[in-house]
């Protein structure tokens, strides 16, 4: 790896008369200091404006530093935006896309890159409460024929389409699935080093959010179809993040249909073990289920 950064910070640093110490923070420390110069470690956007801050320098400084040290950005704030939205942290993904978008005007990063880094800030820009449903599907909706076909935007493109759809009531269930069709479609294309597991959690979250939709709009039979493909990715590839969910969901949809009280209880129960071992927000609602048989809604999690 080009460690020009490192070797930036370091010098800055030391033409300063600062320690390591003195530019570490409560985001970044002074072992992680080290690690940046010495090339061991790429910092991600906050890290690196916190850096800088310490050292006087706007962060376009570091980022235009070379191409190389471009794409180790790249990939390291990819899998950063990738994690914050798989575990729906639309706050942070908020802060930090829309700090990249910043950087970005100053600093020569690729189209496809800069798109995804778009499609995320709108997204988490709803979900924070910035932007009403309508207005983020209008714009992501505007960027569908000039995004390149690359398979993990698209991905993301149509489930985030897909979600903004269903909460615009104007607009019908059988549109707001095809969205989500896409992008099952479109992750099985995702293509890149590491990005085998990654795939199967990616579609494991799109299942749990077509299902929210499913269960929204009342077709149970549709939805535990996607249950029962959701739980056995799941187990293939020990992946209990949707798990507890996934189980309060199949009890929900069958005491709709009206099956038997064991079958519904059971999986209450199993959805209670597995949102208690992770500590999922659903384990709540189960409990509720569990104790008193009371209703609850799903839709505070949407």
């Amino acid at each position: 790896m080009n460690n020009s950064i490192g070797i930036e910070i370091r010098s800055l640093r030391t033409r300063q008369g600062m320690s390591q110490e003195n530019i570490s923070s409560l985001l970044v420390s002074q072992s992680a200091i080290s690690k940046i110069e010495n090339g061991k470690y790429i910092p991600n956007v906050n890290v690196l404006e916190s850096v800088a801050s310490k050292l006087g320098v706007p962060v376009e400084h570091f980022l235009s530093l070379n191409n190389h040290y471009n794409n180790d950005f790249i990939e390291t704030t990819y899998e950063i935006i990738e994690q914050l939205s798989l575990t729906e942290a639309y706050e942070e993904l908020y802060n930090i896309t829309t700090k990249t978008i910043k950087y970005g005007q100053s600093v020569s990063l690729p189209s496809w890159f800069r798109n995804y880094v778009l499609i995320h800030q709108i997204f988490s820009e709803f979900q924070c409460n910035k932007k009403d449903a309508k207005s983020a599907f209008t714009n992501l909706k505007s960027l569908v024929n000039s995004l390149s076909i690359e398979h993990s935007i698209q991905t993301k493109l149509h489930l985030y389409l897909g979600i903004l759809h269903s909460h615009v009531k104007a607009f019908s269930y059988s549109n707001t699935i095809d969205y989500f069709k896409k992008s099952l479609t479109f992750v099985e294309g995702i293509k890149g080093k590491n990005t085998y597991l990654h795939k199967k959690t990616l579609k494991i979250h799109i299942l749990y959010q077509k299902v929210l939709i499913e269960l929204h709009y009342h077709h149970y039979d549709a939805a535990l179809n996607d249950i029962k493909e959701g739980l056995q990715l799941s187990k293939t590839y020990a992946c209990t993040a949707y798990v507890g969910q996934f189980l309060y969901f199949k009890g929900l949809c069958l005491e709709k249909k009206g099956k038997s009280k064991k079958d519904v209880l059971i999986n209450y129960q199993y959805g209670h073990l597995f949102a208690n071992f992770i500590d999922s927000p659903f384990k709540k609602l189960l409990l509720d289920k569990l104790s008193s048989g009371k209703e609850n809604s799903y839709e505070s999690f949407r």
